[in-house]
């Protein structure tokens, strides 16, 4: 925003407001309050912060999502908007095969690929069914083991069955708060367990020891929802905003992880990562 000429506390002002989804009636609380508040804009993270302001009966304020993996869910028109809501989609469920594809160019002995999600998240279903789909194809099994929305921490005693003893030699990352929340410690557990690992955030994932992270470019997602953005607040209606698609994408490796998990990456695939970790 600052490159449009933006600058806080001048010509605008950022109001953060948090709402766990966890808790129940939060998000739809923090949506009634944002939409009484006089906001010329309210931007959301992602499908689950939209979905409250979507089921709002009298939503006044122009909403704006900055990276909605199902946005068909809050918007109906995509090409138009026909109500108060649009924004940009990022890959998170359509990239989601190309991630095991991605994992298995790297690692071609790979047979069951694991991957731990939040039940009730509201794109983990569908990424998993994208995964399972590419699966198939390319003849390779896999392991959906569910946690408890909320209950985090339950993600270490489901490690415990993720081993090469049980037959799983990969692992796919749910873009779940789980996931996030201790992407360190998971990518450490791999490295033990000498597990092929692959990422779905760029700063959480070849960057802190998995073994590879395939993401849309965050950087270029911001600039075209600043673009977007910018058009609202100078009067653009909704509906000649239409939803964008994130199509920037970046592939990212880590050699030391490799490495250690004794893993050989070719020469193709380096070629087409466009950063390589070496520690």
């Amino acid at each position: 925003m600052g490159k449009l000429g933006y600058v806080e506390g001048k010509n605008v002002e950022y109001i953060v407001k948090q709402g766990d989804r966890n808790i129940k009636g939060d998000l739809e609380k923090s949506a009634k309050e944002l939409n009484e508040s006089g906001l010329d804009l309210i931007l959301t993270g992602g499908t689950t912060s939209t979905v409250p302001l979507k089921e709002l009966k009298d939503l006044k304020t122009s909403v704006y999502f900055l990276s909605a993996a199902r946005p068909e869910l809050v918007v109906g028109n995509l090409a138009a908007p026909e109500g108060l809501i649009t924004g940009i989609s990022e890959g998170v469920v359509s990239l989601a095969g190309k991630r095991l594809e991605f994992l298995k160019e790297i690692d071609p002995s790979i047979k069951k690929v694991a991957s731990i999600i939040e039940k009730g998240h509201t794109t983990a279903a569908a990424a998993q069914a994208k995964i399972d789909a590419a699966a198939q194809e390319l003849g390779i099994k896999t392991v959906a083991i569910e946690i408890e929305a909320g209950k985090y921490e339950q993600i270490f005693e489901k490690l415990k069955t993720i081993t090469r003893a049980n037959g799983i030699d990969g692992y796919i990352a749910c873009t779940c708060l789980s996931n996030e929340k201790y992407a360190k410690e998971l990518a450490d557990y791999f490295r033990k367990e000498k597990i092929p690992s692959i990422n779905a955030e760029v700063g959480i994932g070849a960057k802190l020891g998995w073994l590879a992270t395939y993401s849309n470019n965050r950087t270029r997602t911001g600039e075209l929802a600043a673009e977007s953005v910018d058009r609202i607040l100078k009067g653009t209606p909704i509906s000649q905003i239409p939803v964008k698609f994130a199509s920037d994408v970046l592939f990212e490796l880590n050699l030391k992880t490799a490495k250690e998990i004794g893993i050989t990456i070719p020469q193709a695939i380096l070629s087409r990562a466009n950063k390589v970790y070496q520690e």
